[in-house]
């Protein structure tokens, strides 16, 4: 039987994207992260209104640290300018919709990047928290995680 017919299909909801330069330069990013996956590891932790996350290269490799810190600015710059990812993943549209309410603050590591994400929005901080199950699950499995919607259980 196939099982492809039973996918659901990709709804963009805030324009596909991904023609400019700076997306495609993000996107390119994102993919060497989730080809390397298994050289990532990233740990989460509660705080006040939010989450602090430690993601690190557990490989040492220089330029894979340099790919993981630019990509995290690249987000950043893309929230802050509402230049939306992933559109057509419903929590990536309410992350979007809400990024007024949400602080980003950010750490350089030697090996890595410290983040914190946060809300005085109870509500948004559900989105937070389903985000960072996410990007766990990105880490864990690779291109079979962001290959479907948020947040990806297996």
């Amino acid at each position: 039987m196939d099982f492809t017919r039973f996918r659901k299909e990709k709804v963009f909801q805030r324009g596909r994207g991904g023609s400019d330069a700076q997306h495609q330069a993000d996107e390119a990013l994102f993919h060497k992260l989730l080809e390397r996956h298994e050289e990532i590891e990233r740990h989460s932790r509660k705080i006040a209104n939010g989450i602090e996350t430690t993601t690190r290269i557990t490989s040492g490799d220089r330029d894979l640290v340099k790919i993981l810190q630019t990509h995290a600015l690249g987000m950043k710059e893309r929230f802050d300018g509402n230049r939306a990812i992933r559109s057509w993943d419903p929590l990536f549209v309410s992350l979007f919709d809400h990024r007024h309410e949400i602080t980003f603050e950010y750490e350089m590591l030697e090996d890595g990047i410290r983040v914190r994400l946060g809300s005085e929005n109870p509500e948004v901080q559900k989105i937070i928290d389903l985000h960072d199950q996410t990007l766990h699950a990105f880490i864990r499995y690779g291109f079979v995680a962001a290959r479907e919607e948020s947040p990806y259980t297996p």
